[in-house]
């Protein structure tokens, strides 16, 4: 037991060392330091997830955009399900659930921080009949999986766009 606490400092050091990093905050430029966000659907699960992503980054979501000193613009968000496959009983048995945003980040005269970007991801569900549902829920979940995932994304492309001007 002796020798594991010996060795983690090294341990760390050498994963610190090939490029790994723990999944934490995304280091947002200082524009970014109190951003409001404006959506049509303010209360959906989409733009929540983006508020705690961008909380966990330290950025200081306003309620004002008069107090913010950058916008992020949710322009459309969708969420859907498609038939990837049907059963023998003419039943579908395999879906594709489907997440979908655009966005854009401006400063607070409008000019254009990030242009307009559209991000999607998609994910295989098999569904069985017979697990009702636990399906269904398993569904909600994944879907939830694929939001953060987006919100992540988001940030990550506003991080390296700033990053380049």
């Amino acid at each position: 037991m002796e020798l594991v606490f010996r060795l983690s400092p090294l341990l760390f050091l050498l994963l610190s060392a090939c490029g790994f990093h723990m999944r934490g905050a995304v280091d947002l430029p200082a524009v970014m330091q109190s951003t409001y966000i404006e959506s049509r659907y303010p209360f959906d699960d989409m733009t929540r997830i983006i508020k705690q992503e961008l909380r966990a980054s330290e950025v200081n979501v306003v309620q004002q955009q008069e107090a913010a000193t950058s916008v992020l613009q949710l322009i459309s968000h969708r969420s859907s399900r498609r038939v990837l496959s049907v059963g023998s009983s003419g039943r579908a048995t395999e879906y594709e659930l489907f997440e979908e945003i655009t966005f854009v980040l401006l400063d607070t005269q409008g000019k254009e921080y990030v242009p307009p970007q559209t991000l999607r991801m998609t994910r295989d569900f098999v569904f069985d009949e017979a697990q009702l549902l636990g399906k269904v829920e398993e569904a909600e979940d994944i879907h939830e999986q694929l939001q953060h995932a987006l919100a992540r994304r988001i940030l990550t492309r506003i991080q390296v766009r700033l990053r380049e001007q």
